[in-house]
């Protein structure tokens, strides 16, 4: 299929974003959500914007400014009419944010938790507030005159600081830089935060002596994060180069500066010119705050009791009841799969831990590429290789915003006595495997591998849906060994008969999936796909989905983030149904099935359909082969299928709602799936929902 003849079919990759990140500003609106979860929403959606600006924003920006800009092939656009549709849907998303937060606001109150604005404030409030600048922000502050003799500071990534303007373009400057963000007080009203920089900004005419303000402001600059380290920068100390890597990061060109309250154009030109913008970065005015780092902080710094009230237990991961004892010998019964967070991580982490005493384990091989803060994991690894194992970590030190975490960890995992490699020159490594060796009586290696579609985190464990697969399956188990081996050679071209290895291995072996359900439907027979990722931007990929949905094969993708795909264009796409389900928990599983019920081929594991994770990342999916684990993945898929509380519908125009009311109760599915874990069952019979959903229901055929 010709590229332009996807055209009308497809979507530009920055507004698919940000129209996920919409969504998750939605869950920011609900009533029926606690106020504090509300609150944590907010802060997910202005942190991902935050995100957005460091790496794409930045990106178009560079592109823009080259030669010959390169061409979006989704749209045709060039970077700047990106840039401008981007600008304009920003805009739209910040009137919804300041919505958001006035609901918020008000949920607050009627709880007596407030957050006034310092010029609000009379008698004993004001003059606690007054004591709390002068005793505690006062003597950190450090004001600067910034004129002819004095030159304007560096404002670094996402910190905040106090603009004054004196008039004869001298301004005033004051870096707020590690102080705390926000205060919590407690009086016989109730309980009420103020924004420090709020705070400063209100009390800058006394920083200053005699001059005379003429407006004061705050200000924060998101800075490009969008950096590459090159391979022969590293010059053999490939970590050093890293550490030099996230130095320089830091202080790269503005993508963002934002004011609050606005800047009058005088200083906000001014401001610019210092910072020495790019052509294209405009100064944009919130009234919200600016800094996102109070959504996340003030469930601590309420009272205990005020919290609870705010926001109601956490979710607590479930134990499955067979991760008792010997965890290696539950795994040689039969394969086992974890489904997290509504299951415990705790179970692998065991596995490991069990591992690094175990006399007859000769050998752990694991891939890392986001650890938690004091990794149980990391901790497990390193007392192996303490206890005489050979412990390989393909540690990979490019994991966007974590490589100080990475490198601090690959130096005390190297102490330890691991092996740590650093990834491929040209691919990252995005795969999560984990291989242990042990002994054979007959001299060959018994294995267990675990194959994921999550990060080895126990904090994002409990956050994040993913999929854990263990499995003693000997086939699986050498596939494992090659791809390591291959791994340590600086290769990702591995040669595998069960596993899936991206680069060079992965999007052939998905189209040939594709094709097979299109030689079935053409032969008169159901043809079905289910594609379960968090991102899809792949144009191969995008006109094999095309062709099998003209060919007749009924596709449902359910695609959390970026989808370049529209459906239910008449003709191309009228067989595609697209879902993106944004609930308690951040969709992170991918999952893939293809074939009509009773031949089904299930396959779990750790890439997306973006580019750069089909073309330069190391990237692994594993069949599910245990019948068991097979039926637990297919009930799942079809409670993913009924959701009508979460699961937003996207239209050929582009846009996401939610299923219209059809009388019955909304159905969740990250709280099915909550339930359905929380107290072990059978396994339920699959419904019949492709009848309803699509006018047809496939008939049972041979595996």
């Amino acid at each position: 299929m010709d590229v332009s003849s996807a055209f009308g079919c497809t979507l530009n990759r920055e507004l698919s974003w940000l129209a996920f990140n919409g969504r998750v500003l939605e869950e920011a609106t609900l009533p029926e959500r606690p106020p504090l979860d509300r609150l944590t929403f907010l802060g997910i959606f202005l942190n991902n914007l935050d995100e957005f600006y460091r790496v794409r924003v930045g990106s178009l920006l560079d592109a823009a400014a080259l030669p010959r800009p390169p061409i979006d092939d989704k749209t045709g656009w060039t970077p700047d009419r990106q840039l401008a549709a981007v600008a304009a849907e920003v805009a739209r998303l910040m009137e919804a944010t300041e919505r958001a937060a006035e609901s918020l606001r008000e949920a607050f109150a009627a709880a007596e938790v407030t957050f006034p604005r310092p010029e609000t404030l009379e008698g004993a409030r004001a003059a606690t507030m007054a004591r709390f600048f002068k005793e505690e922000l006062k003597p950190l502050l450090s004001p600067l005159v910034i004129d002819a003799h004095h030159p304007f500071p560096f404002l670094r990534d996402r910190e905040s600081a106090v603009l004054s303007d004196f008039g004869h373009k001298a301004l005033g400057v004051i870096p707020l830089g590690r102080l705390p963000r926000f205060r919590v007080f407690s009086d016989a009203e109730g309980h009420w935060m103020l924004h420090t920089a709020d705070v400063v900004r209100f009390f800058a005419p006394r920083l200053y002596g005699r001059r005379t303000l003429a407006e004061s402001v705050v200000c924060r600059v998101t800075r490009n994060a969008d950096l590459t380290v090159e391979e022969h920068e590293s010059e053999g100390d490939f970590r050093g180069a890293m550490r030099d890597f996230v130095r320089r990061r830091k202080r790269l060109a503005p993508v963002r500066v934002q004011f609050s309250p606005a800047a009058s154009p005088r200083l906000a030109e001014l401001v610019a010119d210092r910072l020495g913008c790019p052509a294209g970065v405009a100064p944009v005015a919130q009234a919200l705050p600016l800094d996102p780092a109070f959504a996340f902080g003030l469930a601590k710094a309420l009272p205990p009791e005020v919290a609870r009230n705010l926001s109601p237990s956490p979710h607590r991961p479930a134990q499955p009841a067979w991760a008792q004892g010997d965890i290696t010998a539950r795994i040689r019964e039969r394969d086992r799969l974890l489904h997290l967070p509504f299951e415990s991580i705790t179970p692998f982490v065991r596995l490991l831990e069990q591992a690094a005493d175990d006399p007859q384990v000769t050998a752990i091989r694991i891939t890392l590429y986001r650890l938690a803060a004091n990794s149980r994991i990391a901790q497990a690894l390193a007392r192996a290789a303490e206890n005489g194992k050979d412990v390989l970590c393909v540690l990979e030190l490019r994991a966007r915003f974590d490589e100080e975490s990475n490198i601090n960890y690959s130096e005390m995992l190297q102490e330890a006595g691991c092996t740590v490699i650093y990834g491929l020159p040209e691919d990252k490594v995005h795969a999560k495997v984990c291989l242990i060796l042990y002994a054979g009586h007959n001299g060959a290696p018994k294995t267990i591998t675990q194959i994921g579609t999550g990060n080895y985190n126990e904090k994002t464990a409990a956050l994040y849906t993913d999929l854990s697969y263990l499995t003693a399956n000997p086939a699986i188990g050498r596939d494992a060994q090659r791809l390591f081996r291959h791994l340590c050679l600086g290769d990702s071209h591995c040669e595998t008969d069960l596993l899936w290895v991206a680069p060079h291995a992965f999007l052939t072996r998905v189209l040939a999936q594709l094709d097979e359900e299109i030689a079935e439907a053409r032969a008169g027979r159901p043809a079905y796909a289910f594609l379960k990722v968090n991102g899809l931007n792949s144009m191969p990929l995008i006109e094999k989905l095309i062709e099998a949905s003209c060919a007749g094969v009924t596709l449902e993708l359910f695609v959390r983030g970026i989808c370049c795909l529209r459906p239910g264009v008449p003709g191309k796409t009228d067989r595609i149904r697209v879902v993106s389900v944004v609930g308690d928990h951040l969709e992170h599983t991918r999952l893939l099935c293809f074939g009509a019920k009773g031949r089904e081929r299930l396959f779990i594991g750790s890439g997306d359909f973006l580019n750069r994770n089909l073309t330069r990342r190391v990237e692994v999916y594993v069949p599910i082969l245990d019948a068991d684990c097979r039926a637990d993945l297919l009930g799942m898929i079809d409670i993913l299928r009924a959701d009508t509380a979460k699961g937003r519908r996207m239209s050929a125009d582009g846009t996401y709602a939610l299923p219209a009311p059809d009388g019955t109760p909304p159905f969740s599915s990250q709280r099915a799936l909550a339930e359905r874990y929380a107290t072990p069952a059978p396994v339920p019979e699959r419904r019949p929902l492709l009848r309803r959903l699509f006018g047809w229901k496939p008939r049972r055929t041979s595996p």
